[in-house]
């Protein structure tokens, strides 16, 4: 049945199951038949909230990008005298062989009044690279990092490995009793059902039990889920006595950016295929000031004569209008077609209306256009641009490879139209004003007075453009939504107070070709007047910025005595673009008067930001972690008299104080907190910082999808006769 395989090397050492298998075919047969090889286990947290299997951690780590949600009402030994408990979990794969997790930890007290255990812990685990082949899953971990009160700490080493459909997991720990000493388990697949069956021993018990692991499902973004059942034999309690305990287990994986879902792929035989515009010399006295243009390069006695270009440039800017684009104007540079235009409609990314102008213009483009460029502009001033070759931005949406198009994309700030010869003097409309919804959450998590404490808020914003770079802001807060002890608690100071936040008036300008100031003025902080300046500074040939944050209050206190107060920020913001990593350093005056260092590393998946951050004052040190997700549409509401969106850009935050063991972890109000830019340029101006060259490089896949799914690309733009 099977030809007789190469001979295998006679080696001392004992070969890995994968290396005898592939040695032994009828072996490899056997085991095929009755278990049935299935791509590599899927990631799922453990109860204490690292990626593993029912209480251990493996030796790999979640997949990059994939935030993993879970509940289970499992509970250590130490605890098995609580009737009931639960652990609220959450992990990410933050970066390429680093996970991030957090545990809440809450079990309340008994009818013996024991005061019970309620802990926030965080948890980080690396994996070592692969260096050889059949080298086992190798990774180091510390849970329960920093904390005055280290309930769950713990530092290991675990090496993971799979044989077939079984999955044997070793590994050494120090710290709390849960994870303390060897620890160990295997797992085992039943054929391709999705269960797997697990058995484990650590902490002096043993615990069986069964997992269900769906497959992705697909009109859910990828999501998957997973239901785990086991119990928990030998544990001895606090008091000595066996204890055996059951629990269940609930998780979802859900993936971001990339991996979330597939960018849809057009083929040519999908999409009719368009010609570019014939060449139209003879036409070009049709086109405005051409014979004056022509005229002009002849007296100037001009070596090569730049080729006439006709195009039509009304339908041009009536499709772009069409598509949402504010603002718009067509004009040539030489061989160059320009387009300008601002966008308020496709709210998440910027990189979708750059991909809708590039995709109508190279439809518009006759064969004489050696580049297309657009200009992005906001409040009327222009403020970067993207330019690429329009033969090869054409056969990229043709045929989908961006790799002609990357090394000729050019990007630049503050582009400069002077020298364009605009075919048309009069933008098209913009609208008039804009109203968006951002909700204010003020929380409090796993504090000793409850689980999840909140004051939920609709902080109502209204835009209205005046002149060029200028618009005018209001901000109303209105309260929807609190929890019983900041409505009627000791948590009473959090609520958020109703009314008219802000109005003030903002006026962006250049002050050079790499440096963007926006000063804003008027009222702020419900009723004193202020002013806020930002100043960001875009280092050359790079896309790093450096950002300084201004602000001057005059601020009224409850007794009418005023004073000036100053805050501010300084920060230098470095990319890496490879992985949609930034890395922030500051310096910050908080609004409490104390000032020190801050630091945060991001990642971006798509329109997604997960972030970690440390802000440190002469007062006390925080640590964070947020999960930013876009709350509005990815093509929102037509421009006109005034249009509703969402916020852009939600951040999540659970954060605790830096504490050494023993101290309190008691959060001081007022102290390590930033005033916020009532009139951001990140938000507002900057695409949340996303821009330059090999940014935009890197979105040409997305900038293709976005000309596809929102444009109207199906008729070739018409020509004039």
């Amino acid at each position: 049945m099977f030809q007789k395989a190469t001979r295998c090397p006679r080696m001392r050492r004992r070969l890995s199951l994968e290396s005898y298998l592939k040695c032994r075919p009828r072996a490899l047969a056997l085991l095929l038949a009755a278990f049935p090889l299935l791509p590599a286990y899927s990631q799922v947290l453990s109860t204490s909230g690292t990626s593993g299997g029912l209480n251990i951690p493996y030796g790999s780590v979640l997949p990059d990008g994939d935030v993993v949600i879970g509940l289970n009402n499992d509970r250590e030994a130490e605890f098995t005298n609580r009737h009931r408990g639960q652990n609220y979990q959450m992990g990410i794969g933050l970066l390429p062989y680093v996970e991030v997790s957090g545990r809440l930890a809450n079990y309340p007290r008994n009818e013996n009044r024991d005061l019970g255990t309620r802990d926030l812990s965080a948890n980080i685990k690396f994996a070592l690279p692969k260096l050889f082949r059949n080298q086992p899953d190798i990774a180091l971990g510390r849970n329960d990092l920093g904390g005055g009160a280290p309930t769950f700490r713990s530092n290991y080493v675990v090496v993971s490995d799979e044989f077939g459909p079984l999955q044997v997991t070793i590994g050494r720990a120090h710290g709390a009793s849960y994870l303390n000493g060897t620890f160990g388990g295997a797992a085992l697949r039943l054929w391709d059902t999705g269960v797997s069956a697990l058995v484990e021993r650590a902490d002096r018990s043993t615990t069986a039990g069964l997992r269900f692991e769906s497959a992705a499902l697909r009109r859910f973004g990828n999501v998957r889920a997973s239901v785990s059942v086991q119990r928990a034999f030998g544990a001895h309690g606090p008091d000595g006595r066996s204890f055996d305990r059951s629990a269940v287990a609930l998780q979802l994986a859900i993936p971001f950016g990339s991996n979330a879902r597939a960018i849809r792929q057009v083929r040519p035989e999908d999409e009719p295929v368009w010609t570019p515009p014939p060449r139209m010399a003879a036409l070009a006295s049709q086109q405005p000031g051409a014979a004056q243009a022509a005229a002009a390069a002849a007296t100037a006695g001009a070596a090569t004569p730049v080729p006439q270009i006709v195009i039509d440039h009304a339908a041009l800017q009536a499709h772009l209008a069409a598509a949402g684009l504010e603002r718009v104007r067509i004009g040539l540079h030489g061989t160059e077609l320009v387009v300008e235009f601002e966008n308020h409609r496709y709210n998440r990314n910027e990189a979708d209306a750059v991909g809708v102008a590039l995709g109508l213009a190279a439809r518009a483009a006759p064969a004489e256009v050696s580049r297309i460029a657009v200009t992005v502009k906001k409040a009327g001033l222009a403020v970067y641009q993207v330019s690429v070759p329009a033969a090869a931005f054409a056969e990229f949406l043709r045929g989908g490879e961006p790799y002609e198009v990357r090394p000729e994309l050019a990007f630049a700030y503050r582009p400069a139209g002077a020298d364009v010869r605009w075919l048309s003097s009069a933008e098209s409309a913009h609208g008039w004003s804009r109203i968006r919804i951002d909700p204010s959450l003020v929380k409090f998590v796993g504090t000793e007075l409850g689980v999840f404490d909140y004051s939920l808020a609709a902080n109502t914003q209204l835009f209205v453009p005046l002149w060029r770079g200028a618009e005018l802001t209001a901000s109303v807060v209105s309260t929807v939504a609190e929890s019983e002890n900041v409505a009627h608690g000791f948590l009473g100071y959090a609520q958020q107070r109703n009314g008219v936040k802000a109005v003030m008036a903002s006026q962006a300008i250049w002050l050079g070709d790499q440096v963007l100031n926006i000063v804003s003025g008027g009222r702020l902080q419900y009723g004193d007047l202020g002013l806020q300046n930002e100043t960001t500074w875009f280092v050359p040939n790079r896309q790093d910025q450096v950002r300084l944050q201004v602000t001057r209050l005059q601020h009224k206190d409850y007794y009418g005595y005023r004073s000036i107060q100053h805050y501010g920020s300084l920060s230098y913001l470095y990319f890496y673009q490879p992985l949609d990593l930034t890395m922030e350093l500051g310096y910050s005056r908080y609004v409490g008067g104390d000032r020190g260092p801050t630091f945060q590393m991001s990642r971006w998946f798509g329109d997604v930001q997960a972030q970690v951050y440390l802000r440190k004052s002469d007062i006390e040190s925080r640590v964070g972690f947020s999960l930013a997700f876009p709350l509005t549409p990815r093509q929102g509401m037509m421009p006109g008299w005034t249009h509703l969106e969402g916020s852009s850009y939600f951040p999540f935050k659970v954060e605790t104080k830096w504490a050494r063991s023993g101290e309190c972890n008691c959060i001081t109000p007022g102290v390590v907190e930033e005033l916020p830019m009532v009139y951001s340029a990140r938000v507002n101006v900057l695409n949340q910082g996303r821009l330059g060259r090999e940014y935009f490089m890197s979105q040409l896949p997305r900038m293709r999808e976005a000309y596809f799914t929102y444009a109207r690309p199906l008729e070739a733009v018409p020509q004039k006769n």
